[in-house]
């Protein structure tokens, strides 16, 4: 590996968000200068690579840069295709025959005696056909069934499946089958993802794939232990923001005040200065949690988001809402969002319709519980603002604004599903102190470090 396809490699995965240090960097020119015998992907991969979720994004830079730095996309479709033609000229007898999906054109993966891997891949489907889903603007996952499904992948499983069920598919013969359809999911992905770089001429389709960028509900369970941890982080130094309460101190501004005070009771004897500073406050933060059915994909964010603050803050209240606010923050939290999703079902069947109704929520706040509202107080709202066509009463949110230091609203959906007409943020954004999107773990990053 030259110098220029170092620096290409790094400036990628920096582009993908995985996180590069220059003494990440330092330590792999000197492992490469002093060990020449080992492979420099595996140095790399070792030295680049701090999360098992980043390993994806590293093994299709490193095939994209290194292994295949001049893909042209037009020349690779036509090998391909030669590829295809050769393979159907050869017996293809056996479940599936000539595949599914666009007739003729794909290679069962049952044809009889297939040990299949991912190797495969470039034989069952042209590349060109690839770029063309490409080119459709369907997102990746979308791009990845429909493939799967041209070359027979699902009849292919399924009848494996009923192989090892009636006992007829050895065991070992049934793991290195689950070997092979792990390996094809992720290949298919790869040349998706390669395609869709090379089209967009950009790193923008792998990052976007990056578990930083994907909507909280479809991360894995690896990528919400790690959502779960920034969550934990960005709490801790949120609870230790300090206040603009003052002190007396040996150092720090004249208290002039004090001064007076203290020489008036000595007769007007100057004879001690005294020192003011700035010393920690504690925050008051108010949640309110929208919990309905629209809401569902992020409720288990959500509910983590406010079990870290809680532990965080000696003064915080909670409240979750629907079409009625009920307090929960004497409820018993934990780790095991299971407690708190079985009290939302409970109380929702008692006293809710099930339907969201901002403007009644915010009335009630607003009745019974802004007397005890600090005015130091910040109030956070994470909810989607859809108010199912009821009245947005903006007056009690108006009221709250008043009342609190900041109002800051957390929202999953995109700017532009604000202006729906059952959805009330740009009546309630008017009170707010700001409002952001909020639906995957950069957007909580930037949050916090905005306005935290």
């Amino acid at each position: 590996m030259d110098g220029w396809d170092f620096i290409r490699l790094v400036h990628a995965l920096r582009a993908v968000s995985v996180s590069i240090s220059s003494q990440d960097i330092l330590d792999a020119q000197i492992c490469l200068d002093q060990f020449p015998d080992l492979s420099e992907k595996q140095i790399l991969k070792s030295l680049f690579i701090h999360r098992p979720q980043d390993l994806v994004m590293f093994e299709t830079l490193w095939r994209i840069l290194i292994e295949n730095p001049k893909l042209n996309v037009q020349d690779y479709s036509e090998d391909q295709e030669e590829n295809v033609v050769l393979e159907e000229n050869q017996d293809s007898a056996g479940i599936g025959g000539q595949g599914v999906g666009r007739g003729s054109g794909g290679v069962s993966l049952t044809t009889k005696g297939n040990i299949l891997n991912s190797s495969h891949l470039t034989n069952l489907i042209p590349f060109a056909r690839i770029v063309e889903l490409t080119c459709s603007g369907l997102e990746l996952e979308e791009m990845v069934q429909k493939i799967l499904a041209e070359i027979d992948y699902y009849t292919w499983i399924n009848s494996n499946d009923l192989a090892y069920q009636r006992s007829e598919l050895p065991e070992e013969a049934w793991y290195t089958h689950l070997d092979s359809r792990a390996s094809l999911m992720q290949e298919v992905r790869q040349q998706v993802l390669m395609a869709q770089v090379s089209h967009e001429n950009s790193w923008e389709p792998l990052a976007r794939q990056h578990w930083l960028f994907k909507p909280l509900s479809t991360l894995t369970d690896e990528e919400k232990d790690l959502v779960k941890s920034s969550i934990r982080k960005w709490a801790r130094k949120l609870a230790q923001r300090p206040g603009s309460r003052w002190k007396t101190s040996r150092r720090g501004s004249i208290d002039i005040s004090r001064i007076i005070k203290q020489s008036v009771q000595c007769d007007g004897i100057l004879f001690n200065l005294s020192y003011r500073q700035k010393i920690p406050r504690v925050p008051e933060l108010v949640v309110l949690c929208d919990v309905s059915n629209s809401m569902a994909p992020f409720v288990e964010f959500l509910i983590y988001m406010v079990t870290c603050l809680r532990a965080r803050f000696r003064k915080i209240r909670v409240f979750f809402f629907i079409d009625s606010v009920w307090d929960v923050s004497d409820f018993v939290w934990d780790d095991d969002p299971s407690g708190v999703k079985q009290e939302i079902k409970s109380w929702g069947h008692k006293a809710s319709s099930g339907f969201t109704d901002y403007g009644n929520v915010f009335r009630e706040l607003v009745e019974y519980n802004l007397r005890e509202l600090s005015s130091r107080a910040t109030v956070v709202i994470l909810g989607d603002g859809k108010n199912n066509y009821r009245p947005a009463q903006s007056e009690y949110i108006a009221q709250i604004s008043s009342k609190a230091r900041n109002v800051f609203w957390l929202n999953p959906l995109d700017s532009q599903e604000w202006d729906e007409p059952d959805n009330m943020m740009k009546e309630y954004q008017k009170y707010c102190s700001k409002v952001y999107r909020c639906r995957s773990a950069s957007d909580l990053q930037r949050i916090v470090k905005d306005v935290f």
